[in-house]
């Protein structure tokens, strides 16, 4: 009887244990949005101010869903903000650090029209405040905790704002000179343009378009620490830090395929059943080739080296 009513007491306190104890995601969910008064609640090393070319974000957009339409910006072909994100090296986030927090439009007010342009949001099945809401409550309240500058959503929006006045993927591409939508290029050629201008090592994102079966240039995301130093992009989560031999720059960060031209698209698809994205009838001339290769850190800690084979060609 005795070892009967220890054993249902057992049971008891198991089950009041399991009901009570916290799973790993609560457990984690709990310290992310603790208090504790001190220091910064949810540290992160980077912020990365990423601009996005908004055809590409069409193309992704409507590939996801056969009734997604796009807005673009007039002209469509200009670099626009995505966001500034709060990160730790090697880590995704932090992210919505203030629950509480609600998006205001009316803090805006002074900066609106320049968002419209400017940091647009192209998915236009969806409001048009959507992306800034996205933004704020996701990132902008994790970079109000740390970093003055961006403590409120007028200052988080317009230091955007800034930055791309100042840091425009727009001017970058034009101080080259030769990179311009609606051509193939090398991730190497574009990696030197990037470095040129901005002195220090940004992270260069392609989308993979299944209907095409081309990579697209998406996204550059340029650094910065909480002093709003620009600072280079290692340790993002998605981008690899890649040594290309025989380059004068010599190392690109990104996910593009670096054996594989990437397209810097000049319109957005009519219909997503659209395949050709360069003129099948043009012709082109090599007017400047090179070799060199590229090497791989992989996860085992052995390190894969690659032939690249550079081409520039020019259309007739």
């Amino acid at each position: 009887m005795v070892n009967m009513i220890f054993r249902i007491a057992c049971v008891t306190f198991f089950v009041q244990f399991c009901v009570a104890a916290p799973s790993r995601s609560d457990y984690e969910d709990s310290r992310e949005n603790s208090v504790d008064g001190v220091g910064q609640l949810h540290p992160f090393d980077l912020l990365i101010f990423t601009q996005r070319w908004p055809i590409t974000a069409c193309y992704e957009w409507r590939e996801t869903g056969k009734g997604h339409i796009c807005s673009l910006p007039t002209p469509a072909t200009v670099w626009t903000i995505h966001g500034i994100w709060p990160t730790k090296y090697n880590t995704i986030g932090p992210a919505f650090c203030n629950k509480s927090a609600i998006f205001d439009l009316s803090q805006l007010t002074s900066i609106e029209q320049q968002l419209k342009e400017h940091w647009l949001n192209v998915e236009k099945n969806k409001p048009d405040d959507s992306l800034w809401e996205h933004e704020w409550l996701k990132h902008g309240t994790c970079a109000a905790e740390a970093i003055e500058q961006l403590s409120t959503e007028n200052k988080y929006f317009s230091q955007g704002l800034t930055w791309l006045e100042q840091h425009s993927v727009n001017a970058a591409f034009a101080a080259s000179g030769d990179i311009q939508p609606g051509y193939n290029y090398s991730l190497t050629t574009l990696n030197k343009a990037l470095f040129d201008y901005y002195g220090k090592h940004v992270a260069i994102e392609c989308f993979f378009d299944h209907n095409t079966h081309l990579q697209l240039l998406n996204e550059i995301r340029i650094c910065f620490d909480k002093q709003l130093q620009s600072v280079d992009c290692d340790g993002i989560v998605g981008m690899q830090r890649m040594t290309i031999s025989n380059n004068r720059v010599g190392t690109v960060i990104s996910n593009c395929n670096v054996a594989n031209p990437i397209f810097y698209p000049n319109a957005a698809p009519k219909d997503m059943g659209e395949k050709v994205l360069v003129d099948p009838a043009a012709t082109y001339e090599t007017i400047f080739e090179a070799t060199g290769e590229y090497t791989d850190g992989q996860d085992n800690g052995e390190q894969q080296t690659y032939e690249v084979v550079e081409v520039i060609l020019v259309k007739h």
